[in-house]
Parts: C-alpha cells; sequence; structure tokens
C-alpha cells in the first residue's frame, strides 16, 4: 500500500507541475533571437517554463536552441493556416520575430485563440484597431520592445517622467540609434555591416506614415528621396562622432511621450559619416527601389549625374560595393533587391566580427530661468558575429517583459508600448545586470 500511496502522491504532483507549465512559443530564429533564447532558457527550470522555437528552417531553430532541456525546435510555417493555429493554440504567450508584415496574420490568430504576444516591431494601423478587442480578452499585446523602439521609448520616458514630476518643462526632445560596426571590425568605406535585417536597412525611410518631425515649433516633412540628405552631426566625445537622419514619423511620439506643447521633436537613425552622403547616391540612382528600374544607363552617366567628379570619396565608396558593374543590377531584378544581394556579400559580418549598438538622447528643459540639457548616451559592443550587441539589445527587453507578462507582474492590458513606469522600470533595471546602461550629462 505505502509504494501504491507513494506513486499516487508523485504523480499527483507531476500532474500539478505540468498543470502550472507555461509555454512560450518564439517565431523566428533569426539574427536578433539568440539572446532573447538563451534568457529564456536559462530561466525555464525555475520559473517551470517550456520554449518552442519554430522557424520555416526547423534545422536553424535547433541551432538555436542546441536541443536544450526545456527546448523544442518546429517547422513553422505561415502559410499553413491550420498547422499555425494548433501551435499557437498549445502556448500561452507567443513572441513574433517575424517580419514586421507578418506580425497581423499572428496577432488576428492570438486574439482569436486568447494567447497574448509579444514583438519587437512598431505598432502598425491593424494592430492598434485591435485593442478593444484585444483589452476585452484581457490580454497583452506588447509590441516596439527591441532595441529602436522599445530601448529607446523606456529610456526616454525614465527621463522624461522624473523631469515632469519635479514639475520642469521640457522644450526640446531628440533621440538617435543606430547599428553599426565597431571600430575594431570596421574594414570597408562605408563603415557598416549587417547586424540585424538587411532588408530593413535597403528599405529604410520608405513605406507609409512619411518622413516627419518638429524643428523650433515647426513641423518639418520630407519626402523619402531627400531623406539622405537631412543629416545632422552628433559628437558624443570619447564614443565619436555619428550622423543622423530621420527616422519615420517622429510627431506621432509626442503624445505618446506626453510631450503636447514641445517646440522640437525628432527622432532619427545614426550612422558614420559618409554614409549617409554616398547612400544619398544609391537612392538618386533608383538602387533602393523595391519595384522599377534604375534611372542610370552607364558609369560615366552615374558619375554625371551625382557630380562625382567633385567628390572622389563617395565615387571610391560606390565602386567598392559594386555599384557600377551591370552585373550586379540585371533588367529583369528589381534594383532593391539586387543591391540586397550585392551588399549581404560586402557587408557580412565575420564570425570575428563585432558589432556596434549607439543610442543618445538629447533633452533641453526649462529650469526657472535656465535652460538645460541632458545627453543620455548607450554605447554596447558586441562580442562576436553571433552574440552581437545588436542581439542583445532587441532580445532582451522582449524576454524580459515576456516574463513579466507569465508572472502576471503587468496590469495593462490591450495593444501597448513600453512607454508605461510599470513596464520600463522593471525591464531597464533588469537590463543594467547585462551592461545596457546610459551615461548621463547633464549641462
Amino acid at each position: 500500500m505505502q509504494s501504491i500511496s507513494y506513486t499516487i502522491t508523485e504523480n499527483h504532483k507531476f500532474a500539478q507541475h505540468i498543470a502550472h507549465m507555461k509555454k512560450i512559443l518564439i517565431l523566428g530564429a533569426g539574427k536578433s533571437s539568440i539572446y532573447l533564447i538563451d534568457y529564456l532558457v536559462e530561466h525555464a527550470a525555475a520559473e517551470n517554463w517550456e520554449i518552442t522555437v519554430g522557424d520555416i528552417s526547423a534545422e536553424l531553430a535547433f541551432v538555436k536552441t542546441k536541443g536544450r532541456t526545456h527546448t523544442t525546435a518546429v517547422t513553422f510555417d505561415i502559410k499553413d493556416e491550420a498547422a499555425r493555429k494548433a501551435t499557437i493554440s498549445a502556448h500561452d504567450v507567443v513572441i513574433s520575430m517575424l517580419p514586421a508584415t507578418l506580425h497581423t496574420t499572428i496577432a488576428e490568430d492570438c486574439l482569436e485563440l486568447g494567447k497574448n504576444l509579444v514583438t519587437p516591431s512598431y505598432i502598425s494601423p491593424a494592430m492598434k484597431a485591435m485593442n478593444e478587442a484585444v483589452t476585452a480578452k484581457g490580454l497583452i499585446f506588447m509590441n516596439e520592445m527591441g532595441l529602436d523602439p522599445g530601448i529607446d521609448h523606456m529610456s526616454a520616458m525614465q527621463i522624461i517622467d522624473h523631469l515632469q514630476s519635479q514639475g520642469k518643462k521640457i522644450l526640446s526632445f531628440r533621440s538617435h540609434c543606430g547599428g553599426l560596426v565597431a571600430p575594431e571590425s570596421d574594414d570597408n568605406a562605408w563603415h557598416y555591416k549587417f547586424s540585424w535585417n538587411p532588408r530593413n536597412v535597403i528599405l529604410a525611410g520608405q513605406g507609409d506614415g512619411g518622413i516627419k518631425w518638429k524643428e523650433d515649433g515647426a513641423v518639418q516633412e520630407i519626402h523619402y528621396h531627400q531623406l539622405f540628405s537631412h543629416v545632422s552631426t552628433i559628437d558624443l566625445q570619447e564614443d565619436g562622432i555619428y550622423d543622423s537622419y530621420p527616422n519615420r514619423d517622429s510627431l506621432k511620439y509626442i503624445s505618446e511621450y506626453h510631450l503636447d506643447d514641445i517646440e522640437t521633436m525628432y527622432r532619427g537613425t545614426l550612422r558614420m559619416p559618409p554614409f549617409c552622403e554616398a547612400w544619398d547616391c544609391l537612392v538618386q540612382l533608383g538602387l533602393t527601389a523595391p519595384t522599377g528600374k534604375c534611372n542610370f544607363t552607364t558609369k560615366e552617366d552615374a558619375i554625371e549625374q551625382l557630380a562625382l567628379q567633385e567628390r572622389p570619396e563617395i565615387q571610391y565608396m560606390l565602386e567598392e560595393i559594386g555599384t557600377f558593374d551591370e552585373r550586379n543590377f540585371p533588367h529583369d531584378v528589381h534594383p532593391a533587391d539586387s543591391l540586397q544581394k550585392l551588399l549581404e556579400t560586402k557587408w557580412k559580418m565575420r564570425p570575428e566580427d563585432k558589432d556596434l549598438v549607439v543610442m543618445v538622447h538629447e533633452i533641453e528643459y526649462q529650469d526657472g530661468e535656465d535652460v538645460k540639457r541632458i545627453q543620455s548616451s548607450l554605447y554596447i559592443k558586441g562580442t562576436n558575429g553571433e552574440h552581437t550587441a545588436m542581439a542583445l539589445t532587441v532580445g532582451l527587453p522582449l524576454a524580459i517583459v515576456t516574463k513579466l507578462i507569465l508572472k502576471d507582474q503587468i496590469s495593462l492590458k490591450g495593444v501597448l508600448m513600453p512607454k508605461h513606469k510599470e513596464i520600463y522600470e522593471p525591464v531597464m533595471k533588469e537590463l543594467e545586470e547585462y551592461g545596457v546602461k546610459f551615461k548621463e550629462v547633464e549641462s
């Protein structure tokens, strides 16, 4: 009887263990997923989690899980609706690392099946439209939870909330972020290598929403073909000098950041000079266009169009990547596709290469009769070509907020971004333990 009683008790405990187990589904095992997966696996035993990584390539998913305990690697084909829904249904929270255009499909399934969702991408109009239904179901759809967007929001709101709690009036907000190459791995004239999705780099500034910001009380709006000629310079002193070009629509963050009467609101993307000047040439030549054909016929034609006779450094940069070799841009392939294929070879990170993440906020505020300025900056190098600073700063915020959701430590519901104190405070505090720490200088 004793042995039978013992077995029943142990079975009961095991059943309870299974009942309280939380299941996490990660969709996409690309460049930015390694720290996300490793963090969740490291906490899996203590938190009673099971982690499934799904990718169109099950082999790639397995490489990232390393076959560790509490992990499963599976093939995930978003076009297979039945299998897709069955996989999502079996989990408590879904982390979508898929291309942003695919998030809506996953979100619709999560809403139907009652599952929480986390993504690193901007809140799209389609995602935003789900807010009422998501809230009604008591779910969390956490978006903009990576580096940029993500850490930029959280670190900015820490400063903004602190200043406003002291009654300070914020006059100007400028924020800049870039995923770059570390100086010791910088071996091309563009001072750039891919540490994240190359497609997003090729198409940067294109798409819906326009390019808008506010400068000294006046709204500024430009077209895509003007983007890379509207560049400002950021001097981080010992950390270097960078160019910043406008990042999408900055105006929508005026209300999100509670800065309704602010005079200047700007969000930008950082590059090492003279990247923007040379990339502007690619834009003018039509080589970043996702459809159509390029705007030049011969090298001589391009040199004349762009007045490269007077800009030998820029001409060298264009020649270095093979811009004028017609074999790189066949007529039956859209220019952006050809450019992406070309640059994925030219700007590929080697296994020993290190990347660099730089973020800086520049905030001016009224303090009595004085105008004061805060510069808050983040400078992080990666370890190697796999364990990149980009993967760390995208993956860790996603992982930490997933933990908070599973532990019921976020009371807010609906379609969210991490601008709220109950989200950014614990996430930023834990990120500091991993070296994600801002340096603040006030003047």
